[in-house]
């Protein structure tokens, strides 16, 4: 562990996630940035996207994958992720993905053009996050990384 990061994640629910990883890569609003022992100070604002986290000793291509929904992460001498929402793969129910994605597309189909802006946005996030969700279930956008 000489050169591992403590990790937390934190939803406002319970801790999601601690251990001691050697690299998270997760999506900021700059885009795709890892974090590993040693990184310059950070905070920095996260995006919906692909969490990965390759746990302390793990091989070189050994991820936990997990589909966040955003939130903030804190870099210092740990690392700390707040999010909303954050979900494994092995945890993702494909069906009511599915189910919510076509709930959203729906609803912006028959609404969009007289709606409030926010709930047009609100369900453009809805289908950003199924999205999400789903490569995540199904392996990743960085499968084989």
């Amino acid at each position: 562990m000489a050169n591992s990061v403590k990790l937390e994640i934190i939803t406002p629910s319970k801790l999601f996630y601690r251990g001691y990883v050697d690299i998270v890569i997760t999506t900021t609003l700059e885009g795709d940035e890892g974090f590993m022992y040693g990184h310059s100070w950070a905070c920095k604002l996260l995006d919906i996207g692909e969490l990965w986290i390759q746990e302390a000793g793990a091989g070189k291509d050994e991820y936990r994958v997990a589909a966040i929904a955003g939130g903030f992460i804190d870099v210092r001498d740990s690392i700390i992720i707040y999010t909303d929402a954050v979900e494994w793969s092995e945890d993702i129910d494909m069906e009511r993905v599915l189910s919510e994605k076509a709930k959203a597309e729906d609803w912006l189909t028959h609404h969009e053009k007289d709606a409030d802006p926010n709930d047009v946005t609100k369900a453009k996030i809805a289908i950003s996050k199924a999205i999400t969700r789903s490569h995540v279930a199904e392996g990743g956008y960085r499968r084989g990384h």
